[in-house]
C-alpha cells in the first residue's frame, strides 16, 4: 500500500505498517465535563536509559516545536543514539502547565509491543507456544481457529471491538468512565472469520492479555509492573493518572480498561525508548523473537533507507510513535497530547534519519 506523506500525516486506511497502527484506538468519546485535570507531577526518571544527557542537536527541539506549530498543545521528542540521549519538550501539558520530558502520555497502541513482550516471555519459558490455538487456551471466549501467532501478527480474522457500533453506543452517557471486563470487550467484536489475512484488530491483544492473566495468574497491570518494570509505565487504576499530560480533545478522564492490553498503558517517552532499546539491543531475550516474527511491532524501511521496528499509537487526545533500528542502537520516541499520530510518525522518521 502506498506510504505517501499525505496518507501518513492523516493516518487514514487500515493497511500494514505505520498507517494501520496510526488509526488504532481512535474513538469518538464524549467530551469530559468534570473540570480541569489534576496538575501533572514529574514522573520518575527511568534508570534503564543511558545517563549522559547532552543538550543535543537543535533538530531534536525543532521537531518538538514543529509539532506544536502543527496544532499540538505540547510535544516531547526523545532520541537514544548509542550512549547519548537527546530530548526536548515544548508547549503545554495542560492549563498553565508547561510540557516537560517527564510528563506521561496515554501511549495507545504502543501498548501492544509491551503485551507481545510479556507473551513471548511465556514462550521463552516453555509455558506457551505461538502455535497454540486461542480456543484451547480460552475455551468459550470466542470461536476461532486462530493461534497465538495470529493474534500477535493481526492475522486472526477476529473483528476489532472498537469499531463495533454497539460498543460505540455503549461508551456514550458515561461509559468511558466505567471499568470494562475483557470478556465484555471481546463480546463486542462479533463472530471471527477464518485466520490468515492481515487485518488490524485491537481484539487480538485483548485476547493476549486474557491469556497472560490465565497462565501467570496475575492481573495484567501487575505483570506490567513486575515483568516490564519501568518506573513511569503502568496500567492506570485512576481516571486521571499522575503526571499525565492533558490531551487537547477532552479525553484526560478515561478508564484504561476500555483499551487494556491493546492500548491502555501510560508512559513517558524515556520509558518507551528504554523498553525498545532493551528489546532490540539484546537485554530482553524476547526481543529476538519479536524482531524475527514481527510480533508486536511493524517492520518498515524509511525513506532514507533505514530499516526500523516500530509501532505508533492514536487515541482521542494523544498520538505517538516509537522506532528502533534492528540492533536497538538508535531509538526515537515522539509523543504529543493531541490526536496527531501521523505528525508524530513523520517527526520520528525525520529524527531517525537525521
Amino acid at each position: 500500500m502506498p506510504r505517501g506523506a499525505r496518507s501518513r500525516r492523516h493516518g487514514k486506511g487500515c493497511g500494514k505498517g505505520l498507517r494501520a497502527a496510526a488509526v488504532a484506538l481512535l474513538l469518538a468519546l464524549p467530551a469530559c465535563t468534570a473540570g480541569p485535570p489534576t496538575p501533572p507531577r514529574p514522573a520518575a526518571t527511568p534508570t534503564a536509559t543511558p545517563t549522559k544527557t547532552p543538550a543535543g542537536p537543535p533538530h531534536v527541539r525543532a521537531e518538538a516545536e514543529r509539532l506544536v506549530r502543527a496544532g499540538a498543545p505540547g510535544a516531547v521528542a526523545y532520541v537514544l543514539d548509542g550512549e547519548r540521549v537527546w530530548q526536548a519538550a515544548t508547549g503545554s501539558a495542560g492549563e498553565g502547565e508547561p510540557m516537560r520530558t517527564g510528563h506521561r502520555f496515554r501511549i495507545a497502541s504502543i501498548t501492544k509491543t509491551f503485551t507481545a513482550a510479556l507473551v513471548l516471555q511465556l514462550v521463552r519459558e516453555g509455558r506457551l507456544s505461538v502455535t497454540d490455538e486461542v480456543e484451547r487456551l480460552l475455551p468459550g471466549v470466542i470461536g476461532t481457529r486462530a493461534t497465538v501467532a495470529d493474534l500477535l501478527r493481526h492475522t486472526s480474522g477476529i473483528p476489532d471491538y472498537l469499531t463495533s457500533p454497539g460498543f460505540t453506543r455503549a461508551l456514550k452517557g458515561g461509559g468511558h468512565l466505567k471499568r470494562w471486563p475483557p470478556r465484555e470487550l471481546v463480546a463486542h467484536a462479533g463472530a471471527a472469520g477464518p485466520p490468515g489475512t492481515f487485518a488490524y484488530s485491537n481484539t487480538n491483544h485483548i485476547l493476549l492479555g486474557m491469556i497472560l492473566e490465565k497462565l501467570r495468574r496475575r492481573p495484567y497491570g501487575q505483570l506490567v509492573r513486575e515483568r516490564i518494570a519501568l518506573p513511569a509505565t503502568e496500567l492506570p487504576t485512576t481516571l486521571t493518572p499522575a503526571s499525565l499530560a492533558h490531551g487537547r480533545d477532552g479525553a484526560a478522564r478515561v478508564h484504561a480498561s476500555i483499551f487494556w492490553s491493546a492500548g491502555g498503558l501510560v508512559s513517558t517517552a524515556a520509558d518507551v525508548a528504554a523498553f525498545y532499546r532493551s528489546l532490540f539491543g539484546g537485554a530482553r531475550p524476547e526481543g529476538r523473537a519479536m524482531r524475527e516474527g514481527r510480533f508486536g511491532v511493524f517492520a518498515e524501511r524509511l525513506g532514507c533507507g533505514v530499516h526500523v521496528l516500530t509501532h505508533s499509537g492514536l487515541i482521542l487526545g494523544y498520538g505517538g510513535a516509537a522506532m528502533s533500528t534492528e540492533d536497538g542502537r538508535r531509538v526515537v520516541v515522539v509523543q504529543v497530547n493531541a490526536s496527531m499520530a501521523g505528525d508524530a510518525i513523520a517527526a520520528a522518521e525525520r529524527l531517525m534519519c537525521g
